[in-house]
Protein backbone atom coordinates (compact mmCIF):
# COMPACT_ATOMS: atom_id res chain seq x y z
CA UNK A 1 0.00 0.00 0.00
CA UNK A 2 2.90 2.45 1.04
CA UNK A 3 4.55 1.21 -1.88
CA UNK A 4 1.70 2.21 -4.42
CA UNK A 5 1.08 5.24 -3.05
CA UNK A 6 4.80 6.22 -3.50
CA UNK A 7 4.43 5.49 -6.97
CA UNK A 8 1.16 7.30 -6.99
CA UNK A 9 2.08 10.67 -5.95
CA UNK A 10 5.98 10.07 -8.08
CA UNK A 11 3.78 9.34 -11.39
CA UNK A 12 1.41 13.23 -10.09
CA UNK A 13 4.65 15.04 -9.55
CA UNK A 14 6.51 13.57 -12.55
CA UNK A 15 2.74 14.42 -14.95
CA UNK A 16 2.94 18.00 -13.27
CA UNK A 17 6.74 19.08 -13.53
CA UNK A 18 6.63 22.60 -14.25
CA UNK A 19 9.91 22.89 -16.41
CA UNK A 20 10.44 24.28 -19.77
CA UNK A 21 10.51 22.20 -22.07
CA UNK A 22 13.62 22.01 -24.45
CA UNK A 23 12.95 23.67 -28.13
CA UNK A 24 13.18 21.95 -31.19
CA UNK A 25 16.31 22.05 -33.62
CA UNK A 26 16.39 24.89 -35.75
CA UNK A 27 17.93 23.48 -39.06
CA UNK A 28 20.69 25.34 -40.55
CA UNK A 29 21.45 23.23 -43.87
CA UNK A 30 24.84 23.80 -45.30
CA UNK A 31 27.89 24.50 -43.13
CA UNK A 32 27.91 28.04 -44.15
CA UNK A 33 26.31 31.07 -45.78
CA UNK A 34 26.88 31.60 -49.38
CA UNK A 35 29.18 34.68 -50.50
CA UNK A 36 30.94 34.80 -47.27
CA UNK A 37 33.71 36.12 -46.51
CA UNK A 38 37.13 33.83 -45.71
CA UNK A 39 37.01 35.44 -42.14
CA UNK A 40 33.99 33.47 -41.71
CA UNK A 41 35.67 29.72 -40.84
CA UNK A 42 36.06 29.37 -37.43
CA UNK A 43 39.89 28.61 -37.29
CA UNK A 44 40.38 32.60 -38.47
CA UNK A 45 37.48 33.82 -35.84
CA UNK A 46 39.88 34.90 -32.75
CA UNK A 47 41.42 37.24 -35.74
CA UNK A 48 38.51 38.52 -36.26
CA UNK A 49 37.61 42.05 -34.93
CA UNK A 50 34.50 42.12 -32.32
CA UNK A 51 31.76 42.99 -34.24
CA UNK A 52 30.22 45.53 -31.19
CA UNK A 53 32.89 48.02 -32.55
CA UNK A 54 31.18 47.77 -36.22
CA UNK A 55 30.38 51.61 -36.02
CA UNK A 56 34.05 52.28 -36.27
CA UNK A 57 34.65 50.06 -39.08
CA UNK A 58 33.69 52.68 -41.74
CA UNK A 59 36.15 55.05 -40.62
CA UNK A 60 33.89 58.32 -40.02
CA UNK A 61 33.67 59.50 -36.15
CA UNK A 62 30.83 61.53 -36.75
CA UNK A 63 28.69 57.81 -37.16
CA UNK A 64 30.06 56.84 -33.94
CA UNK A 65 29.11 60.10 -32.40
CA UNK A 66 25.44 59.80 -33.90
CA UNK A 67 24.69 56.16 -32.95
CA UNK A 68 26.21 57.25 -29.36
CA UNK A 69 23.62 59.83 -29.45
CA UNK A 70 20.75 57.09 -30.56
CA UNK A 71 21.78 54.98 -28.12
CA UNK A 72 21.39 57.47 -25.37
CA UNK A 73 18.57 59.52 -25.93
CA UNK A 74 16.23 57.07 -28.48
CA UNK A 75 12.63 57.53 -27.17
CA UNK A 76 11.66 54.20 -28.63
CA UNK A 77 14.85 52.33 -26.25
CA UNK A 78 13.62 54.35 -23.58
CA UNK A 79 10.73 52.68 -23.73
CA UNK A 80 11.89 49.43 -24.43
CA UNK A 81 14.04 49.91 -20.95
CA UNK A 82 10.83 50.84 -18.64
CA UNK A 83 9.57 47.40 -20.20
CA UNK A 84 12.57 46.17 -18.54
CA UNK A 85 12.01 48.06 -15.80
CA UNK A 86 8.22 46.97 -15.38
CA UNK A 87 9.54 43.11 -16.16
CA UNK A 88 11.66 43.32 -13.33
CA UNK A 89 9.13 44.38 -10.60
CA UNK A 90 6.61 42.19 -11.93
CA UNK A 91 9.28 39.20 -11.00
CA UNK A 92 9.40 40.76 -7.75
CA UNK A 93 5.66 40.47 -7.14
CA UNK A 94 5.68 36.71 -8.14
CA UNK A 95 9.03 36.05 -6.16
CA UNK A 96 6.78 37.48 -3.16
CA UNK A 97 4.06 34.53 -3.66
CA UNK A 98 7.07 31.71 -2.78
CA UNK A 99 7.30 33.63 0.92
CA UNK A 100 4.58 33.67 4.12
CA UNK A 101 2.06 36.20 4.29
CA UNK A 102 2.33 38.13 7.89
CA UNK A 103 -0.15 41.00 8.61
CA UNK A 104 -1.09 42.33 11.96
CA UNK A 105 -4.44 44.09 12.15
CA UNK A 106 -4.83 46.72 15.17
CA UNK A 107 -7.77 48.33 15.99
CA UNK A 108 -9.69 50.12 19.79
CA UNK A 109 -13.23 50.25 20.00
CA UNK A 110 -15.05 51.88 22.72
CA UNK A 111 -18.65 50.89 23.22
CA UNK A 112 -21.49 52.20 25.55
CA UNK A 113 -24.55 49.87 26.63
CA UNK A 114 -27.79 51.09 27.41
CA UNK A 115 -28.32 50.38 31.22
CA UNK A 116 -32.11 50.04 31.38
CA UNK A 117 -31.99 46.76 29.87
CA UNK A 118 -32.02 43.20 31.79
CA UNK A 119 -28.89 41.75 33.07
CA UNK A 120 -27.16 45.07 32.46
CA UNK A 121 -23.75 45.31 32.63
CA UNK A 122 -21.68 46.83 35.85
CA UNK A 123 -19.96 49.13 33.08
CA UNK A 124 -21.67 50.40 30.37
CA UNK A 125 -19.50 52.26 29.02
CA UNK A 126 -16.08 49.81 27.71
CA UNK A 127 -12.99 49.65 25.73
CA UNK A 128 -11.76 46.90 23.59
CA UNK A 129 -8.11 46.69 22.40
CA UNK A 130 -6.78 44.07 20.17
CA UNK A 131 -3.64 43.53 18.06
CA UNK A 132 -3.75 40.26 15.99
CA UNK A 133 -1.14 38.89 13.91
CA UNK A 134 -1.61 36.59 11.04
CA UNK A 135 0.32 34.48 8.80
CA UNK A 136 -0.53 32.27 6.23
CA UNK A 137 2.05 30.17 4.01
CA UNK A 138 1.07 28.19 1.17
CA UNK A 139 3.40 25.29 0.50
CA UNK A 140 4.38 24.93 -3.06
CA UNK A 141 4.05 20.98 -3.63
CA UNK A 142 3.73 20.99 -6.87
CA UNK A 143 5.86 23.70 -7.86
CA UNK A 144 3.04 25.86 -9.00
CA UNK A 145 4.79 29.02 -7.19
CA UNK A 146 8.21 28.55 -8.28
CA UNK A 147 6.64 27.73 -12.08
CA UNK A 148 5.10 30.89 -12.19
CA UNK A 149 8.12 33.16 -10.81
CA UNK A 150 10.18 31.43 -13.19
CA UNK A 151 7.74 32.73 -15.57
CA UNK A 152 8.48 36.32 -14.82
CA UNK A 153 12.31 36.03 -15.18
CA UNK A 154 11.82 34.89 -18.80
CA UNK A 155 9.27 37.95 -18.91
CA UNK A 156 12.61 39.91 -17.97
CA UNK A 157 15.07 38.09 -19.92
CA UNK A 158 12.73 38.94 -23.03
CA UNK A 159 12.04 42.01 -22.13
CA UNK A 160 15.80 42.69 -21.96
CA UNK A 161 16.58 41.21 -25.05
CA UNK A 162 13.51 43.21 -26.92
CA UNK A 163 15.48 46.29 -25.34
CA UNK A 164 18.38 45.26 -27.23
CA UNK A 165 16.47 44.71 -29.87
CA UNK A 166 15.17 47.83 -30.24
CA UNK A 167 18.86 49.26 -29.59
CA UNK A 168 20.12 47.29 -32.16
CA UNK A 169 17.21 48.41 -34.97
CA UNK A 170 17.89 52.13 -34.09
CA UNK A 171 21.85 52.04 -34.06
CA UNK A 172 21.87 50.21 -37.56
CA UNK A 173 18.79 52.83 -39.05
CA UNK A 174 20.86 55.81 -38.22
CA UNK A 175 23.66 54.26 -40.00
CA UNK A 176 21.92 53.33 -42.98
CA UNK A 177 20.41 57.12 -42.90
CA UNK A 178 23.88 58.58 -42.20
CA UNK A 179 25.81 56.19 -45.16
CA UNK A 180 22.91 57.29 -47.21
CA UNK A 181 23.27 60.85 -46.61
CA UNK A 182 26.76 60.67 -47.78
CA UNK A 183 26.32 59.21 -50.95
CA UNK A 184 23.72 61.85 -51.54
CA UNK A 185 25.74 63.94 -50.71
CA UNK A 186 28.17 62.84 -53.42
CA UNK A 187 25.79 62.87 -55.56
CA UNK A 188 25.12 66.01 -55.23
CA UNK A 189 28.58 67.36 -56.08
CA UNK A 190 28.54 65.29 -59.26
CA UNK A 191 24.74 66.65 -59.61
CA UNK A 192 26.23 70.71 -59.20
CA UNK A 193 29.41 69.60 -60.91
CA UNK A 194 27.42 68.26 -64.26
CA UNK A 195 25.08 71.41 -64.02
CA UNK A 196 27.96 74.06 -64.18
CA UNK A 197 29.44 72.06 -67.49
CA UNK A 198 25.75 72.23 -69.02
CA UNK A 199 25.53 75.79 -68.37
CA UNK A 200 28.96 76.63 -70.16
CA UNK A 201 27.99 74.32 -72.73
CA UNK A 202 24.72 76.11 -73.06
CA UNK A 203 26.51 79.61 -73.01
CA UNK A 204 28.90 78.14 -75.98
CA UNK A 205 26.09 77.06 -78.02
CA UNK A 206 23.95 80.07 -77.37
CA UNK A 207 27.24 81.85 -78.99
CA UNK A 208 27.66 79.48 -81.59
CA UNK A 209 23.93 80.13 -82.56
CA UNK A 210 24.03 83.63 -82.38
CA UNK A 211 26.88 83.20 -84.90
CA UNK A 212 25.11 80.97 -87.28
CA UNK A 213 27.42 78.27 -86.48
CA UNK A 214 24.40 75.79 -84.97
CA UNK A 215 20.84 75.58 -85.18
CA UNK A 216 17.83 76.82 -82.08
CA UNK A 217 17.60 73.10 -81.86
CA UNK A 218 20.71 72.34 -80.09
CA UNK A 219 19.91 75.59 -78.26
CA UNK A 220 17.09 74.17 -77.04
CA UNK A 221 18.10 70.70 -76.40
CA UNK A 222 21.27 72.01 -74.41
CA UNK A 223 18.43 74.23 -72.01
CA UNK A 224 16.20 71.27 -71.13
CA UNK A 225 19.24 68.78 -70.47
CA UNK A 226 20.42 71.55 -68.17
CA UNK A 227 16.75 71.80 -66.51
CA UNK A 228 16.50 68.00 -65.83
CA UNK A 229 19.99 68.29 -64.16
CA UNK A 230 18.39 71.22 -61.72
CA UNK A 231 15.04 68.78 -61.35
CA UNK A 232 17.77 65.87 -60.19
CA UNK A 233 19.54 67.96 -58.19
CA UNK A 234 16.62 69.51 -56.44
CA UNK A 235 15.32 65.57 -55.74
CA UNK A 236 18.16 64.86 -53.86
CA UNK A 237 18.33 67.92 -52.18
CA UNK A 238 14.75 67.14 -50.78
CA UNK A 239 16.16 63.05 -49.98
CA UNK A 240 18.83 64.97 -47.93
CA UNK A 241 16.69 66.78 -46.08
CA UNK A 242 14.45 63.70 -45.43
CA UNK A 243 17.53 61.69 -44.64
CA UNK A 244 18.45 64.75 -41.64
CA UNK A 245 15.08 64.64 -40.72
CA UNK A 246 14.85 61.10 -39.86
CA UNK A 247 18.43 60.90 -38.19
CA UNK A 248 17.25 63.75 -35.98
CA UNK A 249 14.52 61.60 -34.64
CA UNK A 250 16.35 58.40 -34.18
CA UNK A 251 18.86 60.73 -31.83
CA UNK A 252 15.83 62.10 -29.69
CA UNK A 253 16.01 65.44 -31.20
CA UNK A 254 13.14 67.86 -33.26
CA UNK A 255 14.06 67.73 -36.89
CA UNK A 256 13.56 71.86 -36.41
CA UNK A 257 17.30 71.91 -34.17
CA UNK A 258 18.85 69.21 -35.78
CA UNK A 259 21.26 69.28 -39.05
CA UNK A 260 24.11 67.66 -40.49
CA UNK A 261 26.99 69.21 -42.37
CA UNK A 262 27.76 68.01 -45.95
CA UNK A 263 30.68 65.15 -45.89
CA UNK A 264 32.61 62.64 -47.80
CA UNK A 265 31.82 59.19 -48.28
CA UNK A 266 33.26 56.71 -45.90
CA UNK A 267 36.60 56.23 -46.23
CA UNK A 268 35.78 52.57 -46.10
CA UNK A 269 33.29 49.92 -46.43
CA UNK A 270 34.28 47.16 -44.15
CA UNK A 271 33.74 43.44 -45.14
CA UNK A 272 32.15 41.54 -42.14
CA UNK A 273 32.78 38.17 -41.21
CA UNK A 274 29.33 36.41 -41.27
CA UNK A 275 30.35 33.39 -38.97
CA UNK A 276 28.40 30.21 -39.33
CA UNK A 277 24.71 29.57 -39.84
CA UNK A 278 24.88 27.41 -36.51
CA UNK A 279 26.59 30.05 -34.42
CA UNK A 280 24.50 32.68 -35.49
CA UNK A 281 21.39 31.70 -33.06
CA UNK A 282 22.78 32.22 -30.15
CA UNK A 283 23.69 35.83 -31.47
CA UNK A 284 20.33 37.76 -32.39
CA UNK A 285 18.57 39.57 -29.43
CA UNK A 286 15.10 38.45 -31.10
CA UNK A 287 15.66 35.14 -31.32
CA UNK A 288 16.53 34.95 -27.78
CA UNK A 289 13.46 36.85 -26.87
CA UNK A 290 11.41 34.25 -28.55
CA UNK A 291 13.12 31.67 -27.19
CA UNK A 292 12.40 33.21 -23.95
CA UNK A 293 8.57 33.49 -24.72
CA UNK A 294 8.85 29.71 -25.84
CA UNK A 295 10.12 28.91 -22.22
CA UNK A 296 7.76 31.19 -20.52
CA UNK A 297 4.40 29.22 -22.54
CA UNK A 298 5.92 26.11 -21.59
CA UNK A 299 5.94 27.02 -18.25
CA UNK A 300 2.30 27.95 -18.68
CA UNK A 301 1.39 24.90 -19.58
CA UNK A 302 3.15 23.07 -16.75
CA UNK A 303 0.98 25.33 -13.97
CA UNK A 304 -2.42 24.55 -15.82
CA UNK A 305 -1.87 21.11 -15.15
CA UNK A 306 -1.42 21.46 -11.18
CA UNK A 307 -5.05 23.03 -11.13
CA UNK A 308 -5.84 19.03 -10.56
CA UNK A 309 -4.04 18.97 -7.69
CA UNK A 310 -4.99 19.97 -4.15
CA UNK A 311 -3.19 23.01 -2.36
CA UNK A 312 -2.00 23.02 1.09
CA UNK A 313 -2.19 26.07 2.58
CA UNK A 314 -0.65 26.50 6.83
CA UNK A 315 -1.90 29.43 8.96
CA UNK A 316 -1.15 31.18 12.28
CA UNK A 317 -2.81 33.93 13.97
CA UNK A 318 -1.95 35.28 17.66
CA UNK A 319 -2.24 38.69 19.64
CA UNK A 320 -3.50 40.21 22.35
CA UNK A 321 -7.00 40.98 23.08
CA UNK A 322 -8.38 43.39 26.15
CA UNK A 323 -10.28 45.60 27.50
CA UNK A 324 -8.14 47.50 30.22
CA UNK A 325 -4.91 48.65 28.40
CA UNK A 326 -3.08 48.29 31.97
CA UNK A 327 -3.23 44.57 31.14
CA UNK A 328 -2.92 44.38 27.65
CA UNK A 329 0.59 42.60 27.40
CA UNK A 330 -0.80 39.91 30.56
CA UNK A 331 0.06 36.18 29.55
CA UNK A 332 -3.94 36.05 30.15
CA UNK A 333 -4.82 39.15 27.54
CA UNK A 334 -2.82 36.62 24.74
CA UNK A 335 -4.70 34.93 22.10
CA UNK A 336 -3.36 32.12 19.34
CA UNK A 337 -4.41 29.66 16.72
CA UNK A 338 -2.52 26.81 14.45
CA UNK A 339 -4.31 25.34 11.26
CA UNK A 340 -3.84 23.94 7.81
CA UNK A 341 -6.56 23.94 5.01
CA UNK A 342 -6.54 21.25 1.97
CA UNK A 343 -8.01 22.42 -1.10
CA UNK A 344 -9.19 20.52 -4.04
CA UNK A 345 -11.87 21.67 -6.97
CA UNK A 346 -13.78 18.97 -7.68
CA UNK A 347 -16.15 20.18 -10.42
CA UNK A 348 -15.42 23.37 -12.45
CA UNK A 349 -17.20 22.75 -15.54
CA UNK A 350 -14.78 22.09 -17.87
CA UNK A 351 -12.69 24.84 -16.51
CA UNK A 352 -9.18 23.22 -15.87
CA UNK A 353 -8.85 21.07 -18.97
CA UNK A 354 -9.80 25.23 -21.16
CA UNK A 355 -6.96 26.29 -19.40
CA UNK A 356 -4.85 23.14 -20.29
CA UNK A 357 -5.93 23.41 -23.82
CA UNK A 358 -5.23 27.34 -24.34
CA UNK A 359 -2.04 27.03 -22.65
CA UNK A 360 -0.85 24.13 -24.78
CA UNK A 361 -1.74 26.43 -27.73
CA UNK A 362 0.08 28.73 -26.70
CA UNK A 363 3.41 26.90 -26.06
CA UNK A 364 2.71 25.69 -29.89
CA UNK A 365 2.26 29.02 -31.29
CA UNK A 366 5.41 30.56 -29.18
CA UNK A 367 7.59 27.36 -30.25
CA UNK A 368 6.39 28.33 -33.95
CA UNK A 369 7.61 31.77 -33.76
CA UNK A 370 10.50 30.83 -32.09
CA UNK A 371 11.43 28.70 -35.36
CA UNK A 372 10.17 31.44 -38.03
CA UNK A 373 12.39 33.85 -35.95
CA UNK A 374 15.35 31.58 -35.92
CA UNK A 375 14.35 30.87 -39.65
CA UNK A 376 14.23 34.76 -40.67
CA UNK A 377 17.13 35.42 -38.43
CA UNK A 378 19.43 32.85 -41.39
CA UNK A 379 17.49 34.30 -44.24
CA UNK A 380 18.33 37.91 -43.19
CA UNK A 381 22.19 36.84 -43.42
CA UNK A 382 21.70 35.35 -46.48
CA UNK A 383 19.87 38.45 -47.91
CA UNK A 384 22.28 40.61 -46.87
CA UNK A 385 25.46 38.83 -48.36
CA UNK A 386 23.50 38.43 -51.63
CA UNK A 387 23.27 42.45 -51.60
CA UNK A 388 26.83 42.64 -51.00
CA UNK A 389 28.00 40.48 -53.82
CA UNK A 390 25.43 41.66 -56.09
CA UNK A 391 26.93 45.53 -54.96
CA UNK A 392 30.42 44.72 -55.64
CA UNK A 393 29.58 43.30 -58.80
CA UNK A 394 27.20 46.48 -59.71
CA UNK A 395 30.58 48.79 -58.69
CA UNK A 396 33.08 47.01 -60.44
CA UNK A 397 31.08 47.11 -64.03
CA UNK A 398 29.53 50.64 -63.20
CA UNK A 399 33.23 51.85 -62.35
CA UNK A 400 34.04 50.64 -65.90
CA UNK A 401 31.29 52.23 -67.55
CA UNK A 402 31.95 55.49 -65.77
CA UNK A 403 35.44 55.66 -67.36
CA UNK A 404 33.92 54.50 -70.86
CA UNK A 405 31.21 57.01 -70.69
CA UNK A 406 33.24 59.74 -69.62
CA UNK A 407 35.62 59.26 -72.55
CA UNK A 408 32.97 59.05 -74.96
CA UNK A 409 31.59 62.30 -73.71
CA UNK A 410 34.66 63.94 -74.38
CA UNK A 411 35.46 62.48 -77.91
CA UNK A 412 31.66 63.47 -78.80
CA UNK A 413 32.06 67.22 -77.28
CA UNK A 414 35.14 67.14 -79.73
CA UNK A 415 33.66 65.91 -82.59
CA UNK A 416 30.03 68.42 -82.02
CA UNK A 417 32.75 71.13 -82.21
CA UNK A 418 34.63 69.97 -85.51
CA UNK A 419 31.03 69.92 -87.10
CA UNK A 420 31.03 65.82 -87.40
CA UNK A 421 27.99 65.28 -85.37
CA UNK A 422 24.82 67.05 -84.03
CA UNK A 423 25.23 68.43 -80.50
CA UNK A 424 22.14 65.61 -80.01
CA UNK A 425 25.10 62.65 -79.88
CA UNK A 426 26.61 64.76 -77.29
CA UNK A 427 24.22 65.19 -74.97
CA UNK A 428 23.22 61.58 -74.96
CA UNK A 429 26.66 60.67 -74.82
CA UNK A 430 26.93 63.28 -71.61
CA UNK A 431 23.44 61.79 -70.38
CA UNK A 432 25.28 58.36 -70.19
CA UNK A 433 28.43 59.59 -68.71
CA UNK A 434 26.26 61.05 -65.80
CA UNK A 435 23.92 57.88 -65.40
CA UNK A 436 26.62 56.20 -65.38
CA UNK A 437 28.90 58.05 -62.36
CA UNK A 438 25.37 58.23 -60.62
CA UNK A 439 24.85 54.33 -60.81
CA UNK A 440 28.39 54.15 -59.08
CA UNK A 441 27.22 56.18 -56.71
CA UNK A 442 24.12 54.39 -55.57
CA UNK A 443 25.80 50.87 -55.68
CA UNK A 444 28.67 51.98 -53.49
CA UNK A 445 25.66 53.58 -51.37
CA UNK A 446 23.53 50.08 -51.69
CA UNK A 447 27.10 48.58 -50.46
CA UNK A 448 27.28 50.13 -46.93
CA UNK A 449 23.28 49.71 -46.90
CA UNK A 450 23.81 46.46 -46.85
CA UNK A 451 27.12 46.26 -44.84
CA UNK A 452 25.47 47.56 -42.22
CA UNK A 453 22.32 45.22 -42.92
CA UNK A 454 24.43 42.31 -42.30
CA UNK A 455 25.73 43.43 -39.25
CA UNK A 456 22.23 44.05 -37.77
CA UNK A 457 21.57 40.48 -38.98
CA UNK A 458 24.18 39.07 -37.06
CA UNK A 459 23.28 40.50 -33.95
CA UNK A 460 25.61 43.44 -33.77
CA UNK A 461 28.04 41.94 -31.50
CA UNK A 462 24.86 41.63 -28.66
CA UNK A 463 25.49 38.94 -26.07
CA UNK A 464 22.74 36.82 -23.76
CA UNK A 465 23.14 38.32 -20.08
CA UNK A 466 25.45 36.06 -18.53
CA UNK A 467 23.23 36.36 -14.95
CA UNK A 468 20.12 35.32 -14.20
CA UNK A 469 17.42 38.20 -14.18
CA UNK A 470 16.83 37.65 -10.48
CA UNK A 471 20.46 39.17 -9.75
CA UNK A 472 19.50 41.99 -12.46
CA UNK A 473 20.68 42.26 -15.68
CA UNK A 474 24.38 43.65 -16.63
CA UNK A 475 24.82 46.88 -17.78
CA UNK A 476 26.87 45.36 -20.55
CA UNK A 477 23.76 43.71 -22.28
CA UNK A 478 22.83 47.19 -23.76
CA UNK A 479 26.47 48.27 -25.03
CA UNK A 480 26.71 45.04 -26.59
CA UNK A 481 23.78 45.28 -28.18
CA UNK A 482 25.08 48.22 -30.85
Amino acid sequence: MTRAFVLLAASLLAACSIAPQPLAPVPVGRDGFRHADPLTDPSTATRTPSLAAWPAWFGDPQLGRLVDAALAHNLDIRTAAARVDQAQALLGVRDAALAPTVRVDPSFSRTRVSGTVDNALPKRTMHNWSVPVSASYEVDLWGRLRGDADIGEQNVLQAAADRDAVRLRVATEVAVDYLTLRYVDDDLVTLTRAIGLRRTALDVIAARVRAGAASDLDGLRASADLDTAHADLAESRRLRENLVDAIAVLTGVSPTAFDVDTGAVPVQVPDVPAGLPSALLAQRPDVFAAARRADAASLELGIARTAWLPTLTLTADGGFATRDLRSFLDRNSSLWSLGANVALTLFDGGKRDAAVAAARAGMDATDANYRATAIGALRDVQDALNDIAAQKERIARYDDAARATDAAARLSLSRYAHGYVSYLEVIDADRDALNARRQLIHSRQALAVATVSLVRALGGGWTPPARAARDGLRDTTQADAR
